[in-house]
């Protein structure tokens, strides 16, 4: 059977898929052509490598932006110098079902910062290592948790040094601690603890941070279609929805991110038992 779209994207355990990230590639079989045409291709396409294919449009070959300053500066003429002499034959080639994080771990391995995706073993596509980067900085990414205690300073002796994070803010019964990410950890002293039940400790609420504004109202509309939305609000301008999941539980999705405007107070209005 074939896949629905979502299970293409999404790999589960292992994030987004090379099919979410992937660009259409570029190509050329004109591997004669010279290193000039292929330099007009990657600006006109305003991409950064081609893949040569064959007749069945397998890839056979790769030339990169890379490539053609190794050939400049081993002396070779744009003009005169042909594709076939500086391009990468027999690339390895990756499918658009592999995990994301796979294809950045192959990239690493292979010192690659790009790979022809295919399919049947037909080019479908071509991921680069910046579509990788692209994917991170701009989804939806951990940020913030929140977790009740019942000794603050106890659990701030704990998770301090254990973690290494930055006291960063605190107040009676509340303290921020800040990782060198921009992720945070909030610790908030349940009440009591005397009086308190052990299953009133632990976490609460994990927040998480758009990857722009875009992102954000993505996020608005898919918790509005599944009548998950509660509501939007800004402190400190920072732009936060709330929603509740299937079991109740609050999701806050945030925009911009601490790693990017680092709370400087504690403003969660969040801390209710």
């Amino acid at each position: 059977m074939e896949p629905q779209e979502s299970e293409r994207q999404w790999n589960a355990g292992a994030g987004y898929t090379v099919a979410s990230v992937m660009r259409p590639a570029v190509t050329t079989v004109e591997t004669d052509g010279h290193l000039a045409a292929a330099a007009y291709l990657m600006n006109h396409a305003d991409q950064s490598a081609l893949v040569v294919v064959d007749d069945a449009d397998r890839p056979v070959a790769m030339i990169t932006e890379g490539d053609l300053l190794r050939a400049v500066a081993h002396g070779a003429e744009p003009g005169r110098d042909r594709i076939d002499d500086w391009m990468n034959r027999d690339p390895r080639t990756i499918g658009p079902g592999v995990a994301a994080s796979e294809a950045a771990q192959i990239m690493v391995e292979t010192a690659n910062r790009h790979l022809p995706v295919v399919s049947d073993d037909r080019l479908v596509g071509v991921v680069a290592l910046s579509d990788l980067v692209d994917a991170l900085v701009h989804g939806v990414r951990l940020a913030s948790i929140v977790v009740f205690v019942s000794d603050l300073t106890q659990s701030l002796d704990f998770y301090q040094p254990l973690l290494r994070y930055r006291l960063t803010a605190s107040e009676v019964g509340t303290a921020l601690l800040t990782g060198p990410d921009g992720s945070e950890l909030y610790l908030h002293q349940a009440g009591n603890s005397s009086a308190q039940r052990s299953d009133e400790y632990g976490f609460r609420y994990v927040a998480w941070t758009a990857g722009d504004p875009d992102d954000l109202d993505r996020c608005r509309q898919l918790l509005t279609d599944r009548d998950a939305y509660v509501g939007r609000g800004t402190t400190d301008g920072i732009d936060t929805l709330e929603g509740r999941d299937p079991d109740g539980l609050p999701v806050l999705i945030s925009y911009p991110g601490p790693d990017t405007t680092p709370r400087r107070h504690l403003s969660f209005d969040t801390f209710r038992p």
